[in-house]
């Protein structure tokens, strides 16, 4: 029986010989290894020679050699650039720097006068002539209005000097950068006279007791409101923000307050920004103090004033004076002289002059329920609202 071999020897070697790999069909330089042949080894290589090499040196080396001059050039440059940009700032604050000193110099500000500022206030000003005297009229780029043709009329009949091409920044100083409308006029301070109390007024007069520097004299106001009612005048107690002093007097001007009393401290003083403020009603309404306000409202009350003050209504009850309501100013006005007394938003009128006050009034909201961040107005509103339920 002949026995079947699974391979033959010539299958085997022909098995063995792809595994080496293709050979070639021509003797070359690797026949005689055995190794199997690569396609490239029998291709000529061509290889460029890099430049460093060429110099026989490093990569690093070469480089540094080559581009060592171009870096210091730009270096150079850059310095160069960087010194003319320094320069040129050197020289811009340097001028800046000095046409601040050239127009403070200019101006010497004398903190001892006052710079109304706005055209309303230094029209109402010019016009009142409620203060002493008057200083240089300053304007910058004035527009031909009905306004400022009458400021540089009044200020020519006063020989007020006149500014006419005042820089801004000078204005801008001058009037601490509020918004002058290019108008700034020099004046003394607005004097304040010391009352001591209010005396028995009628409808057509009111009389005024003010301490001189040993005694005292009395004075009469001119009433130019309406001839039916009493009196009606305004005290503010501690009230120190000049915003709100100054919405005060505007309001009380235009509704038809005859006088405003101020406490002698922590009020804020009659300054041009209260003026501004104020729009100028400040330089046409009657303005004191009082260097003894409990004294003062005794007096008054004594004298047959009505002193009102006004409360938050949740306070009205706390104390044992006669309230009145808002609604009632009017036909309190018509039988007495009427003092309407308002305090500071933070802390109110302060309770000793409450105690010494004839009435307290609150004014009511008349939304059925109020957010507690917004149960109360401010204290301008608020008097302009008394005020007026007071005139009418």
């Amino acid at each position: 029986m002949k026995i079947l071999r699974p391979f033959s020897r010539s299958l085997h070697n022909y098995v063995a010989s792809l595994a080496s790999g293709p050979k070639a069909p021509f003797q070359t330089q690797f026949s005689a290894t055995g190794k199997p042949a690569a396609f490239e080894k029998n291709m000529p290589v061509y290889r460029r020679t890099k430049a460093w090499e060429k110099d026989g040196m490093k990569k690093e080396e070469w480089f540094k050699k080559k581009y060592a001059g171009r870096h210091a050039e730009e270096k150079e440059k850059n310095a160069e650039r960087e010194a003319r940009y320094k320069q040129g700032v050197k020289q811009r604050n340097s001028t800046s720097k000095m046409s601040i000193k050239q127009t403070v110099s200019k101006l010497q500000l004398n903190h001892m006068q006052d710079y109304l500022y706005g055209t309303n206030p230094v029209l109402a000003a010019l016009s009142a002539d409620s203060r002493e005297s008057f200083g240089k009229l300053y304007l910058h780029n004035p527009k031909d209005t009905d306004k400022i043709n009458e400021i540089l009329k009044i200020a020519e009949e006063k020989n007020i000097e006149v500014v006419s091409d005042a820089s801004k920044q000078d204005l801008n100083q001058m009037a601490d950068n509020g918004v002058h409308n290019g108008v700034v006029l020099v004046s003394r301070p607005m004097q304040t006279d010391d009352l001591e109390c209010l005396l028995a007024s009628t409808k057509e007069s009111i009389v005024v007791k003010k301490k001189g520097f040993d005694t005292a004299y009395l004075e009469e106001i001119d009433k130019r409101t309406d001839p039916e009612r009493y009196p009606i005048g305004l005290y503010l107690d501690e009230i120190s923000d000049p915003h709100n002093v100054g919405a005060i007097l505007r309001s009380a001007y235009f509704l038809g307050a005859d006088f405003v009393v101020m406490s002698e401290k922590n009020c804020a003083s009659l300054t041009p920004l209260v003026s501004k403020t104020s729009s100028g009603a400040m330089e046409f309404l009657p303005i004191f103090f009082s260097a003894k306000p409990l004294k003062f409202f005794e007096d008054s009350s004594h004298n047959g004033w009505s002193i009102v003050s006004s409360l938050a209504p949740s306070h009205v009850n706390k104390y044992p004076i006669e309230t009145i309501s808002q609604d009632d100013l009017g036909d309190l006005s018509m039988n007495s002289p009427v003092l309407l007394v308002v305090g500071s938003e933070g802390s109110g009128i302060r309770r000793n002059l409450i105690n010494r006050s004839t009435y307290v009034v609150g004014l009511e909201a008349k939304r059925l329920e109020l957010d507690e961040s917004v149960d109360s107005l401010n204290v301008s509103v608020a008097t302009a609202l008394l005020i007026s339920k007071a005139t009418n």
